[in-house]
């Protein structure tokens, strides 16, 4: 029987809200434990996550989305995310907006959803070993 993210929701929210409150350290701590890459992977695919992420050279399939607003999961923005923060942003997606999709919809006069994340709600599709899986992948890619 598999265990869906609302019924672990609360108690990974906290977790995860008191490690990221904690003081700030030089190591990765982190409450999701570490998963399988591959396993991670075929998830951002299967999920449909790659629609609007590239990760791992996997690239966003040719669609209307304007390419500005395709987020790059490696590199600079999150060099040096952990597995916590990623599951944080993926559980609730309107924690972190990033501030150039910000600036692209205010510019378009659309501040309602500069405020939101397109990002739909992953909490009912969604284990809890796909959430291990998925952030440990995201936490392994280059810099």
């Amino acid at each position: 029987m598999s265990v869906r993210l609302p019924a672990v929701f609360a108690v990974l929210s906290l977790l995860i809200a008191s490690a990221l409150l904690a003081e700030p350290s030089h190591e990765k701590n982190t409450i999701i434990p570490e998963g399988s890459i591959t396993a991670g992977k075929t998830l951002f695919v299967g999920k449909g996550c790659y629609q609007c992420h590239i990760a791992d050279g996997i690239k966003a399939p040719a669609s209307d989305l304007d390419e500005n607003l395709t987020i790059d999961l490696g590199g600079q923005d999150h060099a040096n995310w952990t597995r916590d923060q990623f599951a944080r942003s993926i559980m609730s997606p309107n924690h972190t907006v990033s501030e150039e999709y910000r600036k692209i919809m205010m510019s378009l006069g659309a501040n309602f959803e500069a405020e939101n994340s397109p990002m739909p709600g992953f909490n009912d599709m969604l284990t809890l070993s796909d959430l291990i899986h998925l952030t440990t992948f995201l936490e392994s890619l280059p810099d």
